[in-house]
């Protein structure tokens, strides 16, 4: 039977094995690690915390094993304190301006009300009934509220009580081995992964590579032969959710073999029609799907035209920038894949002028070393943007000598440097600094894939 009392937050200790994250090293590493998979949660939480105090009765679920005093439920609560008053201090923490403002300027009697917080202590021997009560608590739905555990909580929870869960064993080999992932996107995926949706495609691909089960799969990676690339573009693309439910289960749409190389099952023997049986007639020569292609299950992605938001919707979908210092690229790809352009055009202008110019600085330092261009000037400042893209532009293109990059990128360079283009840099600029000049999603749509190629080729 749980005892109540008030305990120090100094006294306790986080849960390194959180079922929200991968097992930590540190405290510092279980924070840092709680924060990157629910920010947002986090810092509502503290706000809240600092704003009204901690409430009596949240009581905090601990286990008392011989001196230590570990933490059940309520560990993001029990960080969030153990920041405030600074018994963790995380290494470059980017904490919002106002929440670092309202800790500054606590009061003597908020750290004296709060420096305890009431908890639920189960002895070692409760260890199980301390679990039930964890398992109970999470309902809530509000930021500050507790943070309902997700898919990769569940998988984590349902694992270490005696489950299979190949999924989440592949998820976490990835996110330590994977060659196609940035520190960010692994901190990320390591507690907010679309699981499910990576358990029916494994279940999809892993026949095709002579595999009898996910499990197999999972325990055979990263030992996948000429395979593994493809298997971790999908799962990098599950993680970007542009690999979903409906495209794995679009019949008409192999998603395995067209995206990632992955074998297409051999197709069944078809047996002599008996007779009186009539077989389908297989058009030839119209440049039109067939009714055998169509009863294959191999039908093409219907085209559509440059100027339609489907086209740029796709080609966003199918972008994914390879190289260092493009984190913050990936996160602003990922957010104008929201976007609906008839509704936020300028929304998406904004963040396609950030995307190029994180691009061309990013380039820069790729090619630092073998004479590339420089994204400053020699005073430390940065370039104008249309100079270091046309710089970008040249270096690219062996200064002109390569033909078929300059073929290339001519549209990128023709609109993004006249100053009259709808998305030229100038008129980008206009965008923040004009209170006249707008744009609508016909401007865009006419215009993206000028300059797209060159945002393509920068990553």
């Amino acid at each position: 039977m749980a005892t109540i009392d008030f305990l120090p937050v100094k006294k306790l200790s986080l849960d390194l094995k959180n079922f929200r994250t991968v097992p930590q090293l540190d405290e510092i590493c279980a924070v840092q690690a709680l924060i990157a998979v629910a920010p947002n949660w986090f810092w509502a939480l503290m706000d809240s915390l600092l704003d009204d105090g901690y409430h009596p009765t949240e009581n905090i679920v601990v286990l008392k094993q011989g001196s230590k005093i570990s933490v059940r439920e309520g560990n993001r609560r029990i960080a969030a304190l153990k920041i405030i008053f600074g018994y963790v201090t995380i290494p470059n923490l980017e904490m919002p301006a106002a929440i670092d403002a309202k800790i500054k300027g606590l009061s003597k009697e908020w750290r004296k009300e709060n420096a305890k917080v009431p908890c639920s202590i189960y002895a070692a021997s409760e260890s199980e009934a301390a679990q039930r009560v964890v398992t109970l608590t999470h309902a809530k739905g509000t930021q500050a509220g507790r943070n309902q555990w997700n898919a990769v909580a569940r998988a984590r929870y349902n694992r270490d009580n005696g489950g299979g869960e190949p999924a989440l064993d592949l998820l976490e080999k990835y996110l330590e081995q994977g060659k196609n992932l940035t520190d960010a996107e692994a901190a990320l995926w390591a507690g907010d992964y679309h699981l499910t949706v990576l358990a029916e495609a494994l279940n999809n691909v892993a026949p095709r590579l002579g595999f009898g089960s996910a499990r197999d799969l999972a325990d055979k990676y990263p030992q996948l032969s000429k395979h593994r690339t493809g298997v971790e573009a999908m799962l990098k693309d599950i993680g970007t959710e542009t690999l979903d439910f409906p495209t794995i289960r679009n019949k008409a749409y192999d998603f395995a073999s067209t995206r990632y190389q992955i074998p297409i099952p051999p197709t069944p023997a078809v047996s002599p029609s008996p007779p009186g049986v009539t077989t389908l007639a297989v058009a030839t020569g119209s440049g039109q799907s067939t009714g055998a292609t169509s009863a294959l299950g191999l039908k093409k992605t219907k085209a559509v035209a440059v100027n339609d938001v489907t086209a740029i919707k796709r080609k966003l979908r199918s972008f994914q920038p390879k190289g260092k210092d493009r984190e913050k690229l990936v996160t602003l790809i990922n957010e104008s894949r929201t976007l609906k352009l008839d509704v936020q055009p300028h929304a998406f202008c904004f963040l396609l002028r950030s995307m190029f110019e994180l691009s061309a600085k990013a380039y820069c330092t790729d090619h630092a070393a073998s004479g590339g261009p420089k994204a400053t000037k020699a005073d430390g400042t940065d370039r104008f943007l249309v100079e270091l893209l046309r710089d970008v532009t040249t270096h690219l293109t062996k200064n002109k000598t390569d033909k078929a990059m300059v073929k290339l990128l001519h549209g990128a360079m023709a609109e993004l440097g006249k100053s009259e283009g709808f998305l030229s840099v100038t008129s980008m600029n206009q965008l923040i600094h004009n209170t006249k000049f707008i744009v609508d999603e016909s401007h865009i749509c006419s215009l993206f894939f000028n300059i797209f190629p060159l945002l393509e080729a920068m990553n």
